[in-house]
């Protein structure tokens, strides 16, 4: 831009100089004319500077040499450059003038090289200034016109954007779409629709969770209350051989099914609380974690089948303080994952006052972009989020690791 600038103020600057340069030399033989008509007796200028004649043949030869006939034409002056003896040169200026009642003039100016620099240099220094201001101000206004477009084609954006804020402040308020321009109508438009539809979708989610997990805990506590009756009855029963009561083979599927049946209660009780969004807590209770690991590694024995697995807890406490509903559920989809989704080699399940390990040799088909593997994690993931404790799932070296900060 400034180079472009101080080239077309450099040839304006040019032009002038070439412009005012043909119009004193037409000043000049307008003044010859006029003084030889008023003394026609009277010899035209003929000295070193500047000479005068009435036709082409009274040109001295010496000079004449350096201009065509040709190219001599009227009222426009024609210049030659001579090299002189001691290497110097001379600029030769020709022109040929008609005045009607005069006839025709040839005038000849001579300027030696340090006339015409002393003559230009001023302008040279003159344009160089003038292109810087001009530059200067060309910017100006172009900063000023790109920053007034730029502000202009923002500003809608602002308008934007502050609807946005609005609307994700007050979902549920109609708030009005009325912007100066059609299209951003129909993006906020587009946008309205969109949160309405998510906020629909999340909302039949949270009802769901919530009907489903109200209505699962009569049909649950009938089966428990059942499970109990068939235990209690089983107790009394006079047993058929030397095996204690509580030993006997018909109430081990009962004892299963009742672990079974709370499993499900805790669970149901865990979705309806995530579902509620609730601030309320659910109280801490002291729970022996080996009694508990122990528990679930044997619930799910049968996902070993046909898989070389060597299950290693490593816990360094008998019991901790904590959500005891949510924290079984947390083991329990960990655990059942691990055996899941884990190849041949080595289960390692660590636990202590503060965090929870549990890591795996990953499966061929495990595509370590995932975050978990199906629901199970799913659901870790929220009542980690819910409760504060710091989930982190990695997929490295074909090791599946998860950890749990437990909050203190």
């Amino acid at each position: 831009m400034t180079l472009g600038c101080l080239t077309l103020v450099f040839g304006f600057v040019v032009n002038a100089i070439e412009i005012t340069t043909d119009n004193l030399m037409r000043l000049e033989a307008e003044a010859i004319v006029q003084e030889a008509k008023a003394k026609p007796e009277a010899p035209l200028p003929n000295s070193k500077r500047l000479s005068a004649w009435r036709n082409w043949q009274e040109i001295p030869e010496a000079f004449r040499q350096y201009f065509n006939h040709e190219e001599v034409l009227l009222g426009t002056p024609v210049e030659a450059l001579i090299e002189l003896e001691k290497g110097e040169f001379e600029y030769l200026y020709l022109l040929h003038y008609q005045n009607d009642e005069f006839g025709s003039l040839y005038l000849l100016s001579h300027h030696s090289e340090q006339e015409i620099e002393s003559a230009i240099t001023p302008l040279l220094n003159s344009a160089i200034g003038q292109s810087l201001l001009l530059t200067l101000v060309i910017l100006t206004v172009l900063f000023i016109v790109i920053a007034w477009l730029i502000r202009r084609t923002l500003e809608p954006l602002k308008l934007l954007s502050d609807w946005s804020k609005q609307l994700n402040q007050q979902p549920d308020n109609a708030i009005d779409i009325n912007f100066p321009i059609t299209e951003l109508n129909e993006i906020a438009q587009q946008l309205r629709q969109g949160v309405d539809q998510v906020r629909e979708a999340n909302d039949r989610e949270q009802q769901f969770l919530k009907h489903a997990s109200h209505e699962l805990r009569t049909p649950l506590a009938v089966i428990q209350a059942s499970l109990d009756t068939v235990n209690l009855q089983l107790s009394y029963s006079k047993p058929s051989n030397s095996q204690a009561p509580a030993d006997s083979p018909a109430r081990r599927p009962i004892q299963r099914a009742l672990k079974a049946s709370e499993r499900m209660i805790q669970l149901s009780d865990t979705l309806l609380w995530l579902a509620r969004e609730s601030d309320k807590t659910i109280p801490k209770e002291v729970v022996d974690v080996k009694a508990l690991c122990t528990q679930l590694v044997s619930d799910h024995q049968y996902l070993l089948h046909q898989k070389q697995l060597e299950i290693k807890p490593l816990i360094t406490v008998e019991s901790i303080e904590i959500e005891a509903p949510l924290f079984s559920i947390v083991l329990a989809n960990l655990v059942r994952n691990a055996l899941q989704h884990s190849s041949d080699g080595e289960v390692t399940i660590q636990l202590d006052q503060h965090s929870l390990q549990i890591s795996n040799p990953a499966q061929d088909e495990c595509d370590n972009s995932e975050p978990g593997f199906g629901l199970g994690l799913q659901l870790v993931q929220r009542i980690c989020q819910k409760t504060g404790w710091d989930f982190t799932f990695q997929h490295k070296d074909r090791q599946v690791q998860v950890t749990i900060l437990l909050a203190s």
